[in-house]
């Protein structure tokens, strides 16, 4: 147990001992999260407090700390559908892969506008030139998903971390969601450790900095 100006902190240690970071006591229990341990999400833990569900009356997406290798991607369409490893499900996993080696890798220097744009990958591409009509028009589609009439209301980049809030539709349909968090670009074998959480209102600057400390607490074990 740690102080510090976001009120005592907790050490979470990797079962497998591959890595460990602090977080807030307020965050609540860690367990396992989504998809943890598959494909390129290394590890993936929610906290009870914190990561999806309704806390003190509101409505919270996403909120888990996630460990990934391979090219990064990010939770909650934060780029939109292509660019979320659990949105990319729904595509066999022959097309993924395709998509997947397709995309422009995310860095430091392209995450910014990455997650204001609606369109990362165009369906023209020759790379997807084996795919039917349809396929090509789902891609369009899925690139769109989570990330309509984006705006970006702030994007730091310290070193290899982004701090980001953004505003955007999950469809044409819905109302907007903030989406906010930090991720921390890494070196291999890991590619990022990000914290990524949405809801229907303004999270406060003091919540995104704690986001952020928790990223940057990550270290190897």
């Amino acid at each position: 147990m740690a102080q510090s100006q976001f009120g005592p902190l907790r050490t979470y240690k990797d079962p497998q001992d591959r890595f460990q970071f602090t977080y807030p006591a307020a965050f609540g229990a860690p367990a396992p999260g989504t998809d943890n341990g598959f494909r390129n999400r290394t590890a993936a833990i929610r906290f009870s407090g914190f990561s999806a569900g309704v806390h003190a009356g509101r409505i919270i997406l996403g909120g888990e700390a996630v460990l990934t290798s391979g090219a990064p991607q990010l939770d909650l369409q934060a780029a939109g559908g292509l660019y979320d490893a659990i949105t990319l499900q729904i595509f066999t996993e022959p097309v993924a892969n395709l998509i997947r080696n397709a995309l422009p890798v995310l860095t430091p220097d392209n995450f910014c506008d990455a997650i204001g744009g609606e369109r990362h990958l165009d369906p023209a591409d020759p790379r997807l030139a084996g795919l039917t009509a349809q396929q090509r028009a789902t891609i369009a589609r899925v690139d769109r998903m989570g990330n309509m009439a984006s705006t970006v209301l702030r994007c730091d980049v310290v070193g290899n971390t982004v701090t980001f809030e953004k505003v955007a539709a999950l469809d044409p349909a819905a109302p907007p969601r903030h989406i906010y968090g930090a991720i921390r670009f890494l070196p291999a074998p890991y590619s990022s450790f990000q914290l990524i959480r949405g809801s229907g209102d303004e999270p406060g600057n003091a919540l995104i900095l704690q986001i952020t400390a928790v990223v940057n607490s990550w270290k190897v074990k």
